[in-house]
């Protein structure tokens, strides 16, 4: 791993505590992230988050971070949060068709209707002033499901790649009006894990690479052969300036779901972790990222403190 190359982790909004806070500068991390509870309840999580946001506490410790030279970042999935799903009723075009040919709120929203997207720009703009002490990256992702294409026969023209870098794009483009040098994520993660066609990213669109099957499927899962071609061809289309992987080697969430929503003992592949530090580089990434939810002061006076050795020693 580089020294130029960055270092984040990813925790939930509630554990940010004077501890994480002390980490987050003895792990010399470039930025701290707050990720609200994710899955289809999302929008839930993310009002939550900006309710939080007006605590004078809650600011006073975001302060405390960016005091000490470490960047405050927001990642979430944010789509029926942007299209808020009660406009349903008075708009369904707005909103998807899936497999079985019904318009639907569930999940995402029909990609080809403008002004299904003029709101979603219009809210994202709002959405990011909200975001406080953030840096100007955003992670406005959508919706954390598989297979929420929409099945319409102006949508179906396109990949569902396609769409949601047309959408990135436009959000970038808006929010770009109000704060210049805003940058957007594109989120290679489940069907976004392929290459657009027909649309390249509008300048400050990056690429984040997501590589959950890797941890749901790991039987399955190997960089090897087409899946690592299209990682390199993922990186190589969007380009290595501010490219990024957000991966899953200290997200003890996984298997505190498993363990029916109770906090277990996490050890981190150290030896994995290193690897993927030169495998990542060598691929271009600039910065490196992992979620670290669960490992909060609870499970220290549990368990212990986690292992971030391996972030430690890069």
């Amino acid at each position: 791993m580089k020294k130029t190359n960055k270092m984040e982790l990813i925790i939930h909004p509630h554990e940010l505590t004077d501890r994480w806070i002390s980490l987050a500068e003895e792990l010399k991390l470039d930025r701290l992230s707050m990720h609200p509870i994710g899955g289809m309840s999302a929008h839930e999580t993310l009002k939550n988050l900006l309710n939080t946001l007006k605590d004078p506490e809650f600011r006073a410790k975001i302060d405390e971070v960016t005091s000490k030279g470490i960047e405050i970042g927001y990642e979430f999935h944010a789509l029926s949060y942007l299209l808020p799903r009660d406009l349903f009723e008075e708009h369904p075009e707005y909103f998807r068709v899936d497999d079985k040919g019904n318009r639907t709120a569930w999940g995402n929203f029909c990609f080809s209707n403008t002004e299904a997207r003029k709101i979603i720009c219009k809210n994202a703009v709002k959405l990011a002033k909200e975001l406080y002490g953030s840096s100007h990256e955003y992670y406005f992702w959508l919706d954390d499901a598989m297979r929420l294409s929409c099945h319409c026969e102006e949508c179906k023209k396109h990949s569902f790649a396609h769409h949601q870098l047309t959408l990135m794009n436009e959000i970038v483009t808006e929010l770009r009006k109000e704060i210049p040098d805003a940058k957007v994520c594109y989120l290679a993660y489940y069907d976004g894990v392929a290459i657009p066609e027909d649309v390249k990213p509008a300048e400050g669109v990056f690429v984040e690479y997501a590589p959950f099957e890797r941890y749901i499927k790991p039987e399955s899962f190997a960089f090897e052969g087409e899946y690592l071609q299209l990682v390199k061809d993922i990186i190589k289309f969007f380009g290595k300036e501010n490219s990024k992987v957000l991966e899953y080697w200290y997200d003890n969430s996984i298997y505190y779901r498993r363990a029916g929503n109770t906090l277990v003992p996490f050890t981190p592949n150290n030896e994995q972790i290193k690897a993927d530090f030169d495998f990542y580089d060598d691929l271009g990434f600039e910065t490196f990222s992992s979620f670290a939810c669960n490992l909060c002061d609870e499970y220290v006076k549990l368990f212990g403190e986690p292992d971030f050795s391996a972030v430690k020693d890069r």
